[in-house]
């Protein structure tokens, strides 16, 4: 999707004929633009599966699980509803009065199709990745275009099957590592399918006339191109601050957040620019302006238990590269770190994702997540860093040039400044990605593997390879991430400190027992080694 093509109006499924037309003119229904991709091997996979609601079961509306909404903001989020949930949602927004109605804009973030198959939402997927959400390149338009074709295609699955049936897939529960989830399959009968565009179409001419839908095309839990964020700030800046704002995704996640977090900020940016209006032409002091400010928007949130964390505050090395190099960036940072803290986790939010600890806590997994596990993760990693980065940038665009009511774009303000785009390239890898221990401390723990007497020493050196573990994850909080990268060190440390001889035996035994190079596991083998050889003489 072209950085500089923000989309106007996207294609409208062909409408069915209605029955008003005249009969003796026969209906043509009107052909689909091609499509911008081919989706016929394409599987539809169901967008819920079990535990996807992750707000407690107090907070459960049927439908639309994750549902909540951003304290004192008009601004809500949940993850893909049913049909049933989008109207349960639709019913809980506040809807004004007949004199004066509140609209309701709702943005989907994603870029996949959906289609709804008996009122449950279903995303395609490719036969061989069935755990990868589609990434499709194209407009909004072609976007919306694709979803039809997907929608005609079910239907025509369902209409060549004697029995309506359709092959449909699920995830056995979430996990967040792509590589660990399970897919199932079973067939159900198609009594209705429906583009995503139709359900909406249904919602407004059934009860709900101020309410209005928008794509914004971001790829799963990535930052989000340039011309998202002028897509909603593009919708916003000529509504009220009153307008209501619902977000989806399919989890209700990463991308959900995303834009719950712009929406804030923009609608932060409209009360008080206009607050400010009020002070300067005297309807209200401006030390009053001030103290509602500041009792809005800037109240003290409840203290986590690791704040004072330089990582859980977003102090990695691009990210201070960027505060210290781009004018307003300290100031676009701490703003757009309070709104990221009310839109996500108790006890400062409402919501299922902080959008900045998210990289730190992140990268504890990849550190104890075995190899073929960790790629995924590293570039998950790697993807929040950008998404904070650019969310920092928009925080900075925005406190420029939203009191003026966003007079340039975000893609404007960016090209303006090309030299973020390199500096998020080449700075969002600057992480430790391996951490090992000491070489001088390595060394004192080479003198006791290598003695005579090694065995009498093995107490000893347990003891102190925990300790020097400990000392190296010392930044992590208490709890089984950190136990469990202990104990990986310690069984990596182990196994690099180990003799030739004993190494060669150590490994051809876990190779033989088919076991992993676990700590206590290692121990007792060296602890026994030679032993066999021993008892032969």
């Amino acid at each position: 999707m072209s950085e500089a093509n923000i989309p106007e109006a996207p294609a409208e499924c062909p409408p069915a004929p209605s029955d008003e037309q005249d009969e003796t003119v026969e209906y043509v229904e009107p052909p689909l633009e091609p499509a911008c991709m081919d989706l016929s091997d394409y599987k539809p996979k169901i967008d819920h599966f079990e535990q996807l609601h992750a707000l407690g079961q107090e907070k459960m509306v049927v439908g639309a699980p994750n549902f909540r909404q951003v304290t004192d903001f008009p601004v809500f989020g949940c993850a893909q509803p049913t049909e049933e949930g989008f109207i349960k949602v639709l019913e809980m927004v506040p809807k004004g009065i007949d004199e004066k109605p509140v609209k309701t804009i709702w943005f989907n973030m994603r870029q996949e199709p959906v289609v709804y198959i008996n009122g449950q939402p279903f995303a395609p997927r490719h036969p061989d990745r069935m755990h990868d959400n589609l990434e499709v390149d194209g407009t909004v338009e072609e976007m919306e275009n694709l979803q039809c074709h997907f929608a005609n295609i079910i239907r025509g699955r369902a209409a060549d099957d004697p029995e309506q049936m359709l092959k449909i897939s699920k995830d056995s529960a979430f996990t967040e590592n792509p590589m660990n989830r399970e897919n199932l399959e079973e067939n159900v009968k198609a009594k209705s399918v429906k583009s995503l565009k139709e359900v909406y179409k249904a919602i407004k001419e059934n009860g709900f006339p101020n309410f209005d839908y928008i794509r914004v095309p971001v790829v799963e839990e990535s930052a989000p191109l340039n011309v998202c964020f002028d897509i909603l700030v593009n919708t916003l800046k000529h509504e009220p601050a009153a307008t209501h704002c619902a977000f989806s995704c399919q989890a209700g996640r990463g991308r959900t957040t995303l834009g719950m977090v712009v929406a804030s900020l923009v609608k932060e940016i409209q009360i008080s620019s206009e607050l400010r209006r009020m002070g300067e032409i005297g309807l209200l002091p401006e030390s009053t302006v001030e103290k509602i400010i500041k009792s809005k928007f800037e109240f003290p949130l409840p203290e986590a238990q690791f704040d004072d964390d330089p990582f859980i505050k977003g102090e990695f090395d691009v990210i201070k590269e960027l505060v210290e190099k781009l004018p307003g960036a300290k100031e676009g940072k701490s703003k757009v770190d309070r709104v990221i803290d009310i839109c996500g986790p108790d006890p400062k939010g409402t919501g299922l994702q902080n959008l900045r600890e998210c990289i730190i806590e992140t990268k504890w997994k990849y550190d104890v997540a075995p190899e073929d596990r960790q790629v995924a993760f590293k570039q998950m990693i790697l993807n929040f860093m950008e998404r904070y980065f650019y969310l920092i940038c928009f925080a900075t665009y925005a406190k420029e040039h939203g009191p003026g009511g966003f007079e340039i774009s975000f893609v404007q303000w960016m090209d303006e400044h090309k030299e973020l785009q390199t500096m998020i390239d080449e700075g969002k890898d600057r992480l430790e990605w391996t951490r090992q221990v000491d070489p001088e401390k390595l060394n004192t723990l080479k003198d006791l593997i290598n003695a005579p007497n090694y065995k009498e020493n093995m107490p000893t050196l347990i003891r102190t390879i925990y300790e020097f573990a400990f000392i190296t994850y010392s930044d992590l909080p208490r709890g089984p991430i950190k136990n469990n990268s202990m104990r990986k060190l310690a069984a990596k440390t182990l196994m690099e400190i180990l003799p030739g001889d004993i190494a060669q035996t150590v490994q051809k035994k876990l190779e033989e027992q088919s076991v992993s190079p676990e700590f206590l596991t290692l121990v007792g083998m060296i602890s026994y080694y030679g032993e066999g050889q021993e008892e032969k003489a």
